[in-house]
């Protein structure tokens, strides 16, 4: 996988937060900070191509949208993720990454 080295900056309250969570996580910051990049851009696509969506074909009804947020809900969408879920993907991670065991969570 090709990598942009980049400068960025941080609050110091937001970077010794995801310091912590990068630890806890057992992964590089940088990994850590790509994941939550990954995920808030995942997100602004998503709003943008619902954005999109209404501005074509118009805003859901309300019945529309309670029977989208079931099929979410059901789906386990926004659900929080278990433990053990969590060390995993941390572990799996960790693993492509090719950190050293002692760095690997789970």
């Amino acid at each position: 996988m090709a990598v942009e080295k980049l400068s960025v900056s941080l609050p110091g309250v937001v970077a010794a937060r995801a310091r912590r969570a990068a630890d806890r996580a057992g992964v590089p910051l940088s990994a850590w900070l790509a994941e939550a990049a990954e995920a808030a851009a995942d997100l602004a696509e998503a709003q943008a191509a619902a954005q999109d969506y209404a501005a074509q074909f118009g805003e859901p009804d309300p019945a529309e949208l309670e029977q989208i947020r079931e099929e979410l809900a059901e789906a386990g969408v926004g659900a929080a993720e278990s433990p053990a879920d969590a060390a995993a993907r941390a572990a799996a991670l960790a693993r492509l990454l090719g950190l050293p065991e002692e760095r690997r969570a789970g």
